[in-house]
């Protein structure tokens, strides 16, 4: 038997909106994991892997984070970000971040009027930017997909339980 922890809302805002987001993943998306104690959601969007998350903005709305793991491991150099700072300025919407030796695309907005076409638009296009753009950062800098690094790290497996007669 897991524990749930319940969830921890700031604001009344960010609550409506959490709920709003799960209604509409639980709607319009095959699969998602809803992180047990944080107000974020997890989902494989094509080949990518992407994080939602819901902050507290003022008492009546919530800042809806899209956000793509695009490349682990990579080999930060001034070079590269320099190039991703380029990006940026090109990419429609969102933006490049390097956190450590990974590489993320993220795109931000306000939550309260929501409709579920755009979290479907945001979704498609933070994981079409990340996807367009991870192997050309493989290629220059180094690093893995995330769902690369994801399939070849070596989790340990749980423990079987033994039987006794």
């Amino acid at each position: 038997m897991t524990l749930r922890h319940p969830k921890k809302f700031h604001t009344k805002g960010q609550e409506e909106v959490y709920r709003q987001v799960n209604s509409f993943l639980d709607e319009l998306v095959d699969e998602h994991f809803d992180d047990a104690e944080h107000c974020d959601f997890y989902l494989k969007y094509g080949s990518t892997v992407l994080e939602i998350s819901i902050e507290p903005y003022e008492e009546d709305d919530a800042v809806v984070e899209i956000l793509a793991f695009c490349v682990k491991g990579v080999d930060k150099t001034a070079e590269l970000m320099a190039e991703l700072l380029l990006l940026n300025s090109e990419v429609p919407l969102g933006a490049f971040s390097i956190v450590g030796n990974d590489v993320f695309f993220s795109h931000s907005f306000l939550g309260r009027r929501l409709r579920g076409e755009q979290l479907i638009a945001s979704l498609d296009a933070v994981a079409s930017i990340s996807d367009d753009y991870d192997d050309r950062i493989i290629a220059k800098y180094g690093g893995k997909t995330a769902l690369e690094q994801l399939r070849t790290s070596k989790r340990p497996r749980p423990a079987q339980p033994v039987e006794t007669n």
